[in-house]
């Protein structure tokens, strides 16, 4: 592993990914695994590691790939082979040979569905009819599921087993094809793997309309896009990307020369799915449905987008959905506006100034993160619009907290404790100032690992690792134009804020289970830490 890391320069890695500049010895950008606005993640090209000050994230380079990427260790070692062209010889593991024993199936499956379009007119016919052309249709591969056990039955004439079938998506609890009388759009990742399908209804049998392969080990719904495989080369090219909902909206769009465009493919999207196209655009043109589903998914994707600092923008036209503007339409250069100019005009038009709180309600939390400039423009926009006044609107943009729906069970990062945070950045900030008085204070409260590192630091007993997190730790506050002092002393306070509250919920519960005599002696131990709280609270 080692010798792997030795072949990559992690400055060259994370730039592809990161801005950054140089800062003395390091270099320094904007943080990819949180939201922030101020440059608080570090690349120390010496010890080819990062660190992000601001969520703790950091590691070597491997670890920043499979961060990055959502990758295991032997799909990050494929990636390195493909991208990087590193020779690595390593025995595929078990995940590996999974993923390959699915690709296989996946490619059987996809000759198995195309011919069944070509023998099936119905499908056929109302593919035409949605204004695909021949070209279309085989350039993405489209195919038919008639259904029933047909695909279950062939991919077992091929020697495949039961239990692969099932491994790859193709058959339901009953053992049944999954996909039942479907049109079928294959799915490839932006490597080119067909990673599964989706199969859409096209007369009235039931079900949902759009139905995924299940997510296996190479399939995630969370992070697909499709139609990125073909049109990531326009998003490099053009750095604006239109983000649509369905394949009839992307094929039709492509057919018609309009081709940095991506499909969130029947899924909501994720910040996955953003910081996979940050790697391939620096703006979004939402081309949602005309709908009041389409309005939602265009709201919740700004808070999204703004969170990871896209400028956004709005496709501007007159249909249902972007797969019947271009059926209906000759190629007719598509409107965009800024999302939040559009917002604002939307709202006034289907409220009315009259109703000033609606417009409210759903505008303030859209510019929550804007740049303060672009904050105020709106302030003052909305304030000469609804007669309110523009005091009254900062303060209640101050109170809005913003809340984006998550549709995965996932953390970005693993949370410290406030604890934690503050004993790390008081450290820190010691190392850099070495203040008597408040090294002494700081014994008081720091938790036990926290003091053994402040005594390694005191006595210079280090370890590489330690030296250099503390090295980028002082390069960051020094570039960050705060005054060491003050700061110094705000995160000692903090830290006392929070130990002493920790141990009076300790105190508190422990009271809960007292016996007679115990009960007088942890409430006068509650009575001296309130006492010490309030002093604190006062400095």
């Amino acid at each position: 592993m080692e010798s792997l890391k030795n072949k990559l320069d992690i400055f060259e890695v994370v730039q592809r990914y990161v801005k950054l500049k140089k800062a003395g010895r390091y270099f320094v950008g904007l943080c990819p695994f949180h939201k922030e606005t101020k440059p608080s993640f570090y690349i120390s090209p010496e010890r080819q590691i990062f660190k992000c000050f601001g969520c703790g994230e950091g590691g070597d380079v491997l670890k920043f790939l499979m961060k990055i990427e959502n990758l295991n260790y032997p799909q990050v070692l494929e990636k390195l082979k493909e991208d990087y062209g590193l020779e690595i010889k390593s025995t595929p593991s078990e995940l590996v040979r999974e993923e390959k024993e699915i690709l296989e199936i996946n490619y059987a499956a996809l000759k198995f569905f195309r011919q069944n379009l070509k023998e099936n007119k119905d499908a056929l016919d109302y593919l035409r009819e949605r204004g695909l052309t021949e070209k279309t249709i085989n350039d993405f591969e489209l195919g038919f599921s008639p259904g029933n056990t047909l695909l279950r039955d062939y991919l077992y004439s091929l020697g495949y087993s039961l239990e692969k079938i099932k491994k790859a998506g193709f058959v339901d609890e009953k053992n049944f094809d999954r996909f039942q009388s479907r049109l079928i759009f294959p799915l490839r990742d932006e490597r080119g793997r067909l990673v599964g399908f989706t199969g859409r209804l096209f007369q009235k049998e039931l079900g949902p309309k759009y139905l995924n392969s299940p997510e296996t080990s190479l399939f995630k719904k969370s992070q697909f896009l499709y139609g990125l495989f073909y049109s990531k080369e326009y998003l490099l090219q053009t750095k604006k990307v239109f983000l649509v909902e369905g394949q009839f909206d992307f094929l039709l769009a492509w057919q018609n020369n309009l081709k940095n465009i991506v499909a969130v493919s029947g899924s909501a999207l994720t910040e996955d799915h953003l910081r996979k196209l940050k790697r391939y655009s620096q703006e979004i043109i939402f081309a949602f449905d005309n709908d009041n589903a389409g309005f939602s998914a265009s709201l919740r994707a700004n808070l999204l987008a703004k969170k990871l600092n896209f400028p956004t923008y709005q496709a501007i036209y007159p249909q249902k959905d972007l797969a019947e503007f271009f059926a209906n339409q000759e190629n007719i250069p598509i409107k965009q506006e800024k999302f939040e100019d559009y917002l604002l005009n939307f709202l006034l038009e289907k409220y009315g100034q009259e109703k000033g709180q609606e417009i409210l309600n759903i505008f303030l939390p859209q510019i929550k993160y804007l740049k303060p400039i672009e904050i105020n423009n709106y302030l003052e926009r909305l304030s000469s619009l609804l007669n309110i006044s523009k005091n009254l609107l900062e303060t209640e943009l101050k109170q809005i907290e913003v809340f984006v729906p998550s549709f995965e069970e996932k953390e970005l990062v693993e949370e410290k404790s406030l604890e934690e945070k503050f004993s790390l950045k008081l450290i820190s900030l010691i190392y850099l100032q070495k203040d008597s008085l408040v090294l002494e204070e700081a014994q008081n409260f720091l938790p036990l690992k926290f003091k053994n590192l402040l005594e390694r630091v005191i006595k210079n007993e280090l370890n590489e690792n330690e030296r250099d997190y503390l090295e980028m730790a002082k390069n960051f506050y020094l570039s960050s134009k705060i005054s060491l002092s003050r700061e110094l002393k705000k995160t000692l306070i903090n830290l006392k804020r929070v130990v002493l509250k920790n141990n009076l919920k300790n105190l508190h519960n422990q009271l809960k289970l007292a016996t007679a005599e115990e009960f007088d002696k942890i409430m006068l131990e509650i009575n001296d830490l309130l006492k010490e709280l309030r002093k604190v609270e006062k400095q």
